[in-house]
């Protein structure tokens, strides 16, 4: 599996970084990268860049050549890359503290957008608030890293990377409010569908046991049985997630799957006008199951939502009462 991370700008290279072979350490492996990328930041602050904001200061002389303007310009445009790798990486954390089930309260609020170390000029930002955002960086990371020691397996069953097997998709429905293709009314939509070639392989977001594989019944209140054939994997404390429109399963229900392990085919069972995979994310709510944004367990790729603190992540879930999820 490769990490893709994509600078904000989307003008900058695309850094990749590939974990162990058999991706049990994705979570893991993602917070170290952010500790080096956050080491990097430290060592590539260029000088120019302190001039550029010293050429901001009252009295400083009239920038009056084109060599001068066009290195201010480099330099703008490099701290400017730098923030964005910065906010990326405290996204990147933040995510990763989501699903581990970090408090908010322990998680350090310089990384929250709302704290705002990172605004102003590129320059004023690099010079005045990235220290302390380093800071918070690596304070978030001793904070994952205390939960990995406390669990050793809660990367190998955190859902973290995209479910196919696949370059060739594409969101054609997020998490969100939105009006139903099928009756005209407003809904609210609890996973993610991903138009997506028919036959693609679909995998496990993480280690777990299949908890369900079939079809669901039809029966009034309830909406899983639109996702055609579906299978539901348990992950353990307090998180499931589900892969709807499959033409062919690969699983059985009380099989142990491993995180990319194939368990299925894009196909267009169920309610879908195109061969699409269904992806749904449940954690524990309030004593219950309930969908939250699935996007927030795709690690590997940018699908957004971007720039959100953990406060917001958590607070996040589908309204009204979860019907349960099927279990035989």
């Amino acid at each position: 599996m490769e990490l893709q991370f994509h600078p904000a700008s989307g003008s900058g290279a695309v850094r990749s970084f590939k974990p162990g072979a058999r991706g049990e350490k994705a979570a893991v492996g993602l917070a170290g990268f952010a500790a080096l990328l956050a080491l990097s930041l430290w060592v590539t602050v260029p000088a120019v860049v302190l001039r550029t904001l010293r050429s901001e200061a009252p009295g400083a002389p009239a920038v009056d050549s084109a060599a001068t303007r066009d290195a201010f310009g480099v330099a703008d445009s490099r701290a400017a890359a730098m923030i964005a790798r910065a906010r990326d990486a405290a996204d990147l954390l933040a995510k990763v503290a989501f699903l581990y089930r970090v408090p908010p309260d322990r998680w350090p609020r310089e990384l929250n957008p709302e704290a705002g170390l990172l605004a102003g000029t590129p320059a004023q930002a690099v010079t005045a608030g990235l220290p302390r955002f380093l800071a918070a960086l690596d304070q978030g990371l001793l904070v994952l890293a205390e939960k990995e020691t406390a669990d050793p397996r809660i990367a190998a069953r955190t859902p973290s990377i995209l479910p196919l097997v696949t370059e060739v998709f594409e969101p054609a429905a997020v998490f969100g409010p939105r009006t139903s293709p099928w009756t005209g009314g407003e809904e609210f939509f609890t996973g993610l569908e991903l138009a997506s070639p028919p036959g693609s392989t679909v995998i496990a977001a993480a280690d777990g046991t299949v908890a369900f594989a079939g079809r669901v019944k039809p029966r009034p209140g309830s909406r899983l049985w639109r996702y055609g054939n579906l299978v539901v994997v348990s992950h353990g404390s307090g998180q499931a997630t589900l892969y709807g429109h499959l033409v062919k399963i690969e699983a059985r229900r009380g099989q142990t799957v491993r995180r990319g392990e194939r368990i299925g085919t894009v196909g267009s069972t169920g309610w879908v006008v195109s061969p699409s995979l269904h992806y749904e994310l449940w954690r524990e709510r309030d004593g219950a199951l309930s969908p939250t944004d699935p996007r927030f367990a795709i690690l590997d790729r940018r699908l957004g939502p971007p720039d959100l603190s953990l406060e917001k992540m958590a607070a996040t879930s589908a309204p009204g009462p979860a019907e349960t999820l099927p279990s035989q």
